[in-house]
C-alpha cells in the first residue's frame, strides 16, 4: 500500500476553531497521510481561527459550516433555503479552487450533508467530470432510523431527505465507475444506506492517534478515574449519567473512583447533587491546546451512557478514544459504541436510558477494572491498527480494487 502515492484534497468547512472534534480529525488525516508519503492539502471555513491556519496549513475559502448553524434556532423556512444556498456556495468556493489548482487524485469530504451533496453533485457532474480525480463523500450521518425490534432501516420522512435520496440516485454512474467513493465510519451506517440507497457504501474507519506511551506508571493506590469528555447533550445520555453518578456516591460512598465530567452548559437539575461533591471535577468549557490528551492520559475508565435512538449508527470519536489508548468504557448495549468496543476494546454494557443500569455496570467495573484493563490493553494495539489514516487508505484502495485487504 505504501507503494501507492496520493495527492488528497480534504475539504471541511467545518474547520474552523476547536468546537467539536473536527481540528483533531483533520489533524490525524494530515500527519497520517504525510507519514505514508502523501501530500495533503486542506481546505478549511474562511473564518477559520488564526491557529488552524497556522497549525494545518489549511486555505480558508470555504463557505460558513452548516454544523455551526445547527443550534441557532433558525425557522423551517430558513433552514429549507440554506440547503440550496450553501450547495451554490460549496460550488463557487471549491469550483473557483479547482479552476486553479486540480493535481490531485483524491477529494476527501468528510462531513456530507444534504447542504452539501447538492453542491458536489454539480461540481462531479460538471467540472471534476474532466479531471481524472476521485471523490470520496463521507456520510458521518444520515436521515436514516435502525428499527431496533425488527432490524430494518427506514429514511426519516422530509423534504430535504427525499432530496437526498434523489441526489444518490444521481450519482449511480459516477459510483459504479468508480469516480466516487461512498463512504460510512460504521459498519452500521454502512449496512443502512447501502440497503435503502441500493449503492455500495465502504466502510472508513474514524482514524485516531494514540497517546504516547507514559513515562511512568501510576501510582498502584491511585484512585480509579471515571470520566465523561465532549459537550453534554441529550443524546449523548448526559441527564442519565449525571443521576448515575449521584446514585454511585450515595451507593458506594466510600468507593476509591474519581470522577471527571464535562459540560459546558446546561443539565442543572441532573448535576446539583455534585456540584460541591470533591469526588467530581467538572469541566466547563473546551479543551484548550494538549489538554484533552492530557485528560486521557489520567483517565481509567469512559463512562458513555449514549441514547440507541441516536447512536445505532452514528460514531463517536471519545470511544475511539478510549480503545486505542487501552481504556475499558461503560456504555449503552444498542449503540455503534458498544458495538466497537466489545470489538476491539473492553466493555460493560448497560440498559438504554436506566439509570440504575449504569449504576450496576459502574459498580462492576469497580469490582473487575484490572480484568477489563488489561483486556483493553491486549487489544490496544488491534484497535490502533483498525482506526488509523493508514487503515483508510487501505479501505480506500480496495474500494477501487488497488489493493487487497
Amino acid at each position: 500500500m505504501n507503494q501507492i502515492k496520493l495527492r488528497w484534497l480534504v475539504v471541511e468547512d467545518a474547520l474552523r476553531d476547536r468546537q467539536g472534534h473536527w481540528f483533531e480529525y483533520v489533524s490525524t488525516f494530515k500527519q497520517g497521510f504525510n507519514d505514508l508519503g502523501d501530500e495533503v492539502t486542506l481546505l478549511a471555513d474562511r473564518q477559520a481561527q488564526p491557529f488552524i491556519i497556522q497549525a494545518l496549513g489549511a486555505q480558508p475559502v470555504l463557505p460558513q459550516s452548516i454544523w455551526h448553524r445547527m443550534g441557532d434556532g433558525a425557522g423551517v423556512l430558513t433552514r429549507y433555503l440554506r440547503v440550496p444556498l450553501h450547495g451554490l456556495q460549496t460550488v463557487m468556493a471549491v469550483g473557483r479552487y479547482l479552476r486553479q489548482f486540480s493535481n490531485f487524485d483524491v477529494i476527501f469530504v468528510p462531513t456530507v450533508l444534504v447542504h452539501h451533496l447538492l453542491g458536489w453533485v454539480y461540481l462531479i457532474k460538471r467540472q471534476i467530470k474532466k479531471h481524472p480525480i476521485r471523490v470520496i463523500l463521507f456520510f458521518p450521518n444520515a436521515p436514516v432510523v435502525h428499527n431496533l425490534s425488527d432490524n430494518t432501516y427506514t429514511w426519516t420522512p422530509s423534504p430535504t431527505t427525499a432530496l437526498l435520496r434523489f441526489l444518490l440516485k444521481s450519482l449511480t454512474d459516477e459510483v459504479n465507475s468508480g469516480k466516487v467513493v461512498l463512504g460510512a465510519e460504521t459498519y452500521a451506517m454502512q449496512r443502512a444506506l447501502t440497503t435503502l440507497t441500493g449503492l455500495p457504501f465502504t466502510y472508513f474507519p474514524h482514524p485516531v492517534a494514540p497517546l504516547p506511551a507514559p513515562e511512568q506508571e501510576r501510582a498502584p493506590n491511585s484512585k480509579l478515574v471515571m470520566a465523561s469528555y465532549g459537550g453534554a447533550r441529550q443524546e449523548k445520555g448526559s441527564d442519565i449519567l449525571f443521576q448515575a453518578v449521584t446514585k454511585f456516591r450515595d451507593r458506594y460512598p466510600h468507593a476509591p473512583v474519581q470522577f471527571i465530567l464535562q459540560c459546558l452548559q446546561g443539565f442543572d437539575d441532573e448535576r446539583q447533587g455534585l456540584n460541591n461533591n470533591p469526588a467530581v471535577e467538572w469541566i466547563t468549557r473546551y479543551f484548550m491546546e494538549g489538554e484533552y490528551a492530557e485528560y486521557l492520559g489520567q483517565t481509567d475508565v469512559m463512562l458513555l451512557p449514549y441514547r440507541p435512538g441516536s447512536y445505532a449508527l452514528r460514531v463517536s470519536r471519545v470511544v475511539i478514544d478510549a480503545l486505542v489508548n487501552g481504556i475499558p468504557v461503560v456504555v449503552t448495549d444498542g449503540t455503534t459504541l458498544a458495538e466497537q468496543a466489545s470489538q476491539w476494546g473492553a466493555a460493560l454494557l448497560c440498559d438504554s436510558e436506566d439509570v440504575y443500569s449504569f449504576v450496576e455496570a459502574m459498580g462492576q467495573m469497580v469490582q473487575q477494572q484490572e480484568k477489563l484493563r488489561s483486556r483493553a490493553k491486549e487489544r490496544m494495539s488491534t484497535a490502533q491498527d483498525h482506526f488509523s489514516v493508514a487503515n483508510f487508505k487501505r479501505c480506500y484502495l480496495y474500494a477501487r480494487n488497488l489493493e487487497s485487504l
